[in-house]
């Protein structure tokens, strides 16, 4: 069948508006998240913000607080229709303070522990001994291979700290990019914007004439800008990611034809997925090793993995998950030999058994997210632009609702569209009066 080469995400029209398109998948899958959360856990949910960029710019705190005042109203107006008795709030907060070596923890809830049991700027007083010497071989960025340092650098790791664990400490794993198939097995197809698109425009590389950044790359909107002669900005990004930074790149190279997409997987999932393999008593975790990014928080594509899955994040930021994937399939440190859709391997069918959480949560989560959506719609509180948007996206969804996989795809295609979840938030619902 291959890619989805459509005007929009969930439309093919002339007047098809990707970009809106991707508001409204993103903010749906945000409110049903934080709605589910409510009804189901009964305690606040909490989106944070890196505290040096408080400290930095109170005008950004009172934005970002505004857009959680967004949500929460709309969680609180389809309470209010529904007749349901609130059971908590949506507050805004920040993420702990960044020091190197510090952790994002995925907490197995069956365990029967809870993310706030850590302390994350500490980690080594709940680590084994052996995972502490692994952690500061990381955190003094010891190990060359499959450790990123660069944009968006968490390193992901495992680690067994009980009486009688016979399992080794297991990492490091990064952020890896990957060639993403036309044609996944048990998946819906994936979208990828027709050649007619101006998506494509800022990704058309300078000074050429058909050599274009492939669909989902980091940076690729600018492949348009160059500060040097020989090179554009985009795949100097690139460049730099591999080269001075260590991100693995794994697959074939992408092509210039505007024919492929790209995804990235985060440690933290890669870890959650060694995790569960090895039992309950296992503990991912991300190690902050880089200086380009600080936040103590997992962006919002990580979090709908993590929670899925029964590992919820210690916290959660309204930034960017750019081109975000899970796996799916197994890859070095994972697997020496190729995986067989038709001979599915142990490793194999734990993707399977996680990737499917995730399916059938996002599925939940986008259908409740429209509902709240549609409540806000009839106060008149959702953006004039994206209305329309809300009822295209429900119409596909009913259309597709035997593919299991639909919801979760639909939120993999809005996040190649790259921004973060707050500015998509902001702009699909309509600023409350007093937004702090």
């Amino acid at each position: 069948m291959g890619y989805r080469r459509t005007n929009g995400i969930v439309t093919d029209n002339s007047d098809s508006n990707p970009k809106i398109e991707a508001d409204v998948i993103m903010t749906a899958a945000v409110l049903g998240l934080a709605t589910a959360h409510l009804l189901e856990e009964g305690f606040p949910i909490r989106f944070d913000m890196d505290p040096s960029d408080k400290a930095k710019n109170q005008d950004e705190w009172n934005t970002f607080a505004g857009v959680v005042r967004q949500i929460e109203n709309a969680i609180e107006g389809y309470f209010k229709q529904k007749n349901i008795l609130r059971p908590s709030k949506v507050v805004a907060g920040c993420s702990e303070d960044y020091t190197k070596g510090a952790v994002i923890i995925g907490v197995y809830d069956l365990a029967f522990r809870r993310p706030t049991d850590y302390n994350v700027n500490q980690p080594e007083d709940f680590m084994s001994d052996d995972g502490k010497v692994l952690y500061e071989e990381i955190k003094k960025k010891e190990i060359p291979d499959y450790q990123y340092i660069g944009r968006g650098a968490y390193t992901g790791f495992v680690d067994f700290n009980y009486e009688g664990a016979k399992n080794k400490p297991i990492g490091p794993m990064s952020t890896t990019r990957f060639p993403i198939p036309a044609e996944i097995k048990e998946y819906h197809p994936r979208w990828l914007p027709p050649n007619s698109s101006k998506l494509w425009e800022p990704r058309l590389r300078y000074n050429t004439t058909g050599s274009y950044v492939s669909w989902g790359m980091i940076g690729g909107d600018t492949a348009t800008v160059s500060k040097d002669p020989n090179t554009n900005q985009a795949d100097k990004i690139t460049n730099e990611m591999k080269e001075l930074y260590g991100m693995v790149f794994e697959g074939d190279p992408p092509k210039p034809d505007r024919g492929d997409i790209v995804g990235y997987t985060h440690g933290m999932i890669q870890a959650i997925y060694k995790a569960y393999d090895l039992g309950p008593r296992a503990t991912p975790y991300e190690i902050a090793v880089g200086s380009m990014t600080t936040k103590l928080a997992s962006c919002i594509p990580c979090t709908l993995f993590m929670t899925a899955t029964g590992y919820p994040p210690n916290s959660i930021h309204l930034g960017r998950g750019e081109s975000w994937v899970p796996l799916f399939s197994p890859y070095p440190p994972y697997s020496s030999t190729p995986s067989d859709p038709d001979n599915p391997t142990s490793t194999d069918r734990i993707l399977i058994d996680l990737n499917r959480s995730w399916q059938d949560a996002c599925k939940q989560w986008l259908y409740l997210g429209l509902d709240v959506l549609e409540v806000e719609n009839k106060a008149a509180v959702l953006d004039d632009e994206h209305k329309d948007s809300v009822t295209v996206l429900r119409k596909y969804l009913n259309d597709h609702s035997q593919d299991k996989s639909v919801a979760s795809v639909l939120i993999l295609d809005a996040i190649t569209i790259h921004d973060s979840e707050s500015k998509r938030i902001a702009r699909t619902l309509k600023k409350p009066a007093n937004p702090v």
